[in-house]
């Protein structure tokens, strides 16, 4: 798929991989839609994309809540019709089970699996089915492999592969579903999780981004619904 004048929304956009992400695709000459809960993060990026002379729309949305989904899909259409869709957004908690309360489990539920799920709803829902289209699901090496003291993060990123490969059998080929496994990647998210680490081995965000923008242009030889691992 060729990306130039394609409208693409990036959630979890302020930061990270999905900051790097919408560079490349902004790159790629793609109109990029910023998704993120931190206005003033989106902004920035926003910012620095018009600043490389691409174009990029920042949009407040909480991927929890379908209304703002929605809202947030409404915006997008102002560039036209969304074709691409990087389900980006996701939080973790580093704690053992018996301790991470109901709360906790809850919201990474809802963020890094119901938001997926509302995203690419919405996403169908406004023509990619009729039109076609491309959709990545960010899931984590911790999707395929559980580690301690990760039980609730693990749990949502497993759950984040079946949704894509069930979901990519109902829809392809008019629309392409796939996900991305990192390793180990430099952001703040796993600073936070892991401040002892040595940050030097990570992968950076870039490295996944341009994993994720490749299989959006269709040059990673996998099958729909399946996993491209990055390490």
């Amino acid at each position: 798929m060729r990306l130039s004048g394609k409208v693409a929304i990036v959630t979890g956009a302020g930061r990270g991989i999905g900051a790097a992400v919408a560079r490349l695709l902004a790159r790629e000459h793609a109109r990029v839609v910023l998704a993120s809960r931190t206005e003033s993060e989106l902004r920035s990026v926003a910012e620095e994309i018009k600043r490389m002379g691409g174009e990029a729309l920042p949009v407040r949305a909480d991927v929890r809540s379908a209304g703002q989904v929605r809202a947030m899909f409404d915006a997008a259409e102002r560039l036209g019709r969304v074709e691409v869709l990087i389900n980006n957004a996701g939080i973790a908690l580093r704690k053992p089970l018996v301790d991470t309360t109901e709360e906790e489990f809850d919201d990474i539920m809802a963020t890094n699996v119901k938001g997926v799920f509302l995203c690419c709803r919405e996403a169908l829902r406004r023509g990619m089915l009729e039109h076609g289209g491309v959709i990545v699901n960010v899931s984590s090496g911790a999707g395929k492999i559980g580690f301690p003291q990760l039980s609730a993060y693990c749990a949502s990123k497993f759950a984040v592969l079946g949704l894509t490969e069930a979901l990519a059998y109902e829809v392809s080929p008019w629309v392409k579903v796939y996900a991305v496994c990192p390793g180990g990647t430099d952001t703040d998210m796993y600073r936070s999780l892991y401040p002892e680490d040595d940050f030097s081995k990570l992968l950076s965000p870039e490295d996944v981004a341009q994993a994720i923008v490749a299989l959006c242009r269709g040059e990673v030889e996998i099958g729909y619904g399946e996993c491209l691992e990055v390490y």
